[in-house]
C-alpha cells in the first residue's frame, strides 16, 4: 500500500467531503465558516498533492486514480449542500455531477486500456471557477446569516452558475470529440459484459490499485449525502444484492474466485448496515460502523473465514453480509450501553 503524502492528501479530501456537506446544510454561520476553512484547505491539497508527487517522483497508478475522484467528491459535495439550502437549482447540479461521473468512468476505462485522458484547459477553468464560486458563497454565508448580501448579488451568482453549467456542457462535448476513438473502442465492447463489469466493480472503483474494498465501502457511505431514509436504503441494498449475482459470476469467470476487483459486496454490506434503524446516520456513527465493518471484512474471524473459502457469487456476498450483521450487533450493543450509562448517570 502506498501511504505517500500526496495520496494521503487526496484521501483527506474524500474524508472531509461529508463533514463540509453537513456543516453547510446546518445553515449555522459559525459552522459555515468552518466549512469554508476546511473546503479551502481541501482545495489547496488538490494542487499540492499533484505538485508533491511530481517533485518527489512519487507518482503512482493509485494516485492518478484517486486524485480526480477525491476532487470531484469534495467539490460536488459542497455544490450539493448549496443546492440543499437553495443557492443552486437541482437541474444545474444534475448536469454538473452527471458530467463528472461519466468523465470519471471514461477515465477509469481509458487507464485500463492504457490510453489516459489529458485534462483540457477549459476543464481546468471550469474546476477553478467552481472552486472560486463555492468559496465565495461560503464566505458570504459565514458573515451573512440572513442572506442580505446574497440577495443583492443574485445577478452575479446566476451569471456565475450559468457560466459553470455552460463550461460543463462545453467540456463534455470537448472530451467526446478529443477522445472519440476511445469512445468508439468502448462502444465496440459487448454491452452486457460492460454492465456486469460496471456493477461488480461499482462503477470502476474495483480497479483501485490500493484497498479497493475499503475505497468501495467508503464510496457506499457517500449515498448519505442524499436525502435517503433507512427503509429506502434497505430496498436499494436488497435490489443491488439480487442483481449482483450475474455480474459477480461473470467477473469470476474471467478473473477467478472472489477477484479483488469485485467490490459490490462491500457496497451492499455497508448499505445494509446503514439501512438498519438502530444505526444513526450521524457522522460519528457512520464512521464507527465503517471502521468496524472493514475490520470484520479484512480480519475475517470465524465463521466469516469459513464462508469466505466457499466459491460462487452467493458466498462472495455472504461473508460481507455476515460482517455487516456483526457490525450491526456491535453498534446496537454500544447504543444500549450508552443508554444504560445515561440512565445510571441520571440516577
Amino acid at each position: 500500500m502506498n501511504y505517500s503524502l500526496p495520496n494521503l492528501l487526496s484521501l483527506l479530501r474524500v474524508f472531509i467531503a461529508p463533514i463540509v456537506y453537513q456543516m453547510i446544510i446546518s445553515s449555522d454561520a459559525t459552522l459555515t465558516f468552518y466549512a469554508l476553512i476546511i473546503f479551502s484547505v481541501g482545495a489547496i491539497t488538490d494542487y499540492l498533492d499533484g505538485f508533491l508527487a511530481r517533485k518527489w517522483g512519487d507518482t503512482s497508478s493509485f494516485g492518478s486514480f484517486l486524485d480526480p475522484i477525491a476532487d470531484k467528491i469534495l467539490t460536488n459535495s459542497a455544490l450539493l449542500a448549496l443546492m440543499s439550502i437553495h443557492i443552486i437549482d437541482a437541474w444545474m447540479i444534475t448536469i454538473i455531477i452527471a458530467r463528472d461521473v461519466l468523465m470519471t468512468l471514461l477515465r477509469v476505462y481509458a487507464d485500463r486500456v492504457e490510453r489516459p485522458i489529458k485534462t483540457s484547459i477549459s476543464a481546468k477553468i471550469k474546476t477553478a471557477l467552481q472552486l472560486v464560486f463555492t468559496i465565495g458563497i461560503l464566505f458570504l454565508l459565514s458573515f451573512d446569516a440572513n442572506r442580505e448580501y446574497l440577495s443583492k448579488l443574485d445577478s452575479i451568482i446566476d451569471i456565475t452558475v450559468w457560466s459553470i453549467v455552460v463550461l460543463t456542457v462545453f467540456t463534455s462535448f470537448e472530451y467526446i470529440v478529443q477522445n472519440r476513438e476511445l469512445i468508439r473502442l468502448l462502444i465496440k465492447e459487448p454491452l452486457l459484459p460492460g454492465i456486469h463489469t460496471m456493477i461488480a466493480t461499482f462503477f470502476g472503483i474495483g480497479y483501485s490499485p490500493l484497498a479497493p474494498g475499503t475505497v468501495a465501502s467508503f464510496s457506499a457511505v457517500l449515498i448519505l449525502l442524499f436525502p435517503i431514509t433507512h427503509f429506502q436504503l434497505f430496498i436499494l441494498s436488497s435490489i443491488t444484492f439480487l442483481i449482483s449475482f450475474a455480474s459477480i459470476r461473470f467477473i469470476e469467470s474471467k478473473y477467478g474466485n472472489d477477484a479483488s476487483i469485485i467490490v459490490i459486496d462491500e457496497v451492499i454490506g455497508m448499505w445494509f448496515i446503514l439501512s438498519m434503524p438502530v444505526i444513526s446516520h450521524s457522522p460519528m456513527s457512520v464512521l464507527l460502523s465503517l471502521v468496524i465493518f472493514r475490520v470484520f471484512d479484512i480480519a475475517k474471524p470465524f465463521p466469516i473465514n469459513v464462508i469466505n473459502r466457499r466459491k460462487g457469487p452467493i458466498w462472495v456476498l455472504a461473508d460481507d453480509i455476515l460482517a455487516a450483521i456483526f457490525t450491526i450487533f456491535i453498534m446496537f450493543s454500544l447504543s444500549i450501553f450508552q443508554i444504560g450509562s445515561n440512565l445510571l448517570f441520571m440516577r
